[in-house]
């Protein structure tokens, strides 16, 4: 049966291919055809040859690193929950599609949900949890489809389910459908909503993996790192921690979206050059001047730091950006960057949950600072006040989308001052691309005094 993934998903050469190599050669909805290429060779071990300390023991030598954005590590994680008090204890997979621009946690669960799910179940089981929820956005129907399904074949083979492949290891599965929201991609967001509350985050400590949904130590993986968990199980550590840099080896799924000929899904290793990755999407539609890197929370690097940064923690962190969803948004020179920071600037804006003062009201004031300067009718201090404010608002956060949001604004104004100063001060986009009247000559002193290069 060929594989049918959804229309907005396009899956692109690189990397090791180790996640999606099954996809569009395996069938999906079978459980004989997963098995048959390995799949559930890391449970079994897991359940009937190794202890769950040993287990911990395992994905700690991988120096596995969740996927989600924070890039906490695995073991670290587990090894809290594992030693929390209580004999209750759940593990989520998180597919929430927190970002809504990076396909990597979709394109896993509509292409190899066994993956996923084997990856859940050795999670519950290192950490001794008798309860998986696999949070899904319920606009993903195939998905949700596919999970379901596994789930129902995957407990039909005692693969899952109660005592599992004969030992005394019970994993009940659930699939949980909610309402995609940014916020939710945080984790105690998440536990709020799989509560029946509004999905906010929380004050920690204490952590989830102490005392998470509905009070009992909870485990929070997006899709990606589960599937990762079940590859290093069924692979071993040494052939995971081989490839990549040595503090954070293994791949990343990476979403290529913007102004390159193919956009889709790439399997690439971690610390591959930002300009490879480019060019698995065909390279840019014209000439190159930015990337986007990390979702909404982007991080903007200029054309000529590509070839010299690494898709990896450690680097894009020095560079301003961050991996977050694992999408790279490219643009090109059409594009203004002070356009395109407020664009994401005001995604995250609209997505705040509330709950904290400086996020709600203040990432709304960023994003009119801009559009003052974009219409060419700033205040003198504008240009002060979007770095001030942003600090503000980092600096108070309760959630990395609190955080990360003033991160597109700062860094293109870090790098492409010039088109914040065109836009402030003479009313001119130098890319070509915004509709902004003439400066008003009132303006004029002031910006000859100094006035809006104070900055």
């Amino acid at each position: 049966m060929p594989v049918t993934l959804s229309p907005q998903i396009r899956i692109l050469p690189g990397g090791e291919q180790r996640l999606l190599a099954g996809i569009g050669k395996l069938n999906p909805e079978s459980l004989d055809a997963y098995q048959k290429a390995g799949g559930y060779a890391g449970l079994k071990r897991a359940l009937t040859e190794k202890s769950p300390d040993e287990v911990i023991t395992e994905v700690f030598a991988a120096r596995l690193r969740g996927r989600g954005g924070a890039g906490f590590p695995v073991a670290d994680k587990w090894r809290a929950a594992r030693s929390a008090a209580g004999d209750r204890k759940i593990v989520v997979a998180n597919l929430m599609a927190a970002d809504p621009t990076s396909l990597g946690d979709r394109t896993l669960a509509e292409g190899n949900p066994h993956l996923v799910l084997e990856g859940a179940l050795i999670a519950a089981a290192a950490v001794g949890a008798s309860e998986a929820i696999l949070a899904v956005r319920r606009d993903w129907t195939l998905a949700i489809a596919r999970l379901k399904q596994a789930v129902t074949d995957a407990e039909a083979a005692h693969l899952a389910g109660y005592l599992m492949l004969g030992t005394d290891v019970s994993v009940q599965v659930s699939v949980w459908e909610g309402s995609g929201a940014y916020v939710a991609g945080e984790e105690t967001a998440l536990i709020h909503a799989l509560q029946g509350d509004r999905g906010m985050p929380l004050i920690r400590p204490p952590y989830p993996a102490v005392q998470g949904l509905w009070g009992v130590p909870t485990v929070v993986h997006n899709a990606e790192t589960l599937a990762h968990v079940a590859w290093i199980m069924g692979h071993g550590a040494a052939k995971f921690a081989a490839v990549g840099p040595e503090e954070a080896p293994g791949t990343k799924l990476v979403t290529i979206a913007g102004a390159v000929k193919s956009p889709g899904v790439a399997e690439v290793a971690m610390g591959t050059p930002l300009s490879a990755i480019v060019k698995l999407a065909g390279g840019p539609t014209g000439t190159l001047k930015a990337l986007f890197v990390g979702g909404p929370g982007a991080g903007a690097l200029a054309a000529d730091e590509l070839a010299g940064t690494g898709y990896d923690y450690a680097a894009l962190g020095a560079a301003g950006a961050h991996i977050g969803s694992g999408s790279v948004l490219v643009t090109d020179a059409s594009a203004c960057m002070v356009a395109t920071a407020r664009f994401l600037l005001d995604y995250s804006a609209r997505e705040a949950c509330g709950k904290a003062v400086p996020c709600r009201i203040g990432t709304k004031r960023l994003v009119e600072t801009l559009d003052r300067i974009l219409a060419a009718t700033p205040r003198p201090n504008d240009l002060v006040l979007l770095r001030e404010l942003s600090m503000k608002v980092a600096d108070t956060a309760l959630c990395r989308l609190e955080s990360l949001a003033p991160r597109p604004m700062l860094t293109t104004l870090d790098r492409f001052a010039d088109e914040y100063r065109a836009h402030a001060e003479r009313g001119v986009c130098l890319a070509g691309s915004c509709g902004t009247d003439a400066v008003p000559p009132l303006l004029e002193p002031l910006a000859e005094a100094g006035g809006l290069r104070a900055w």
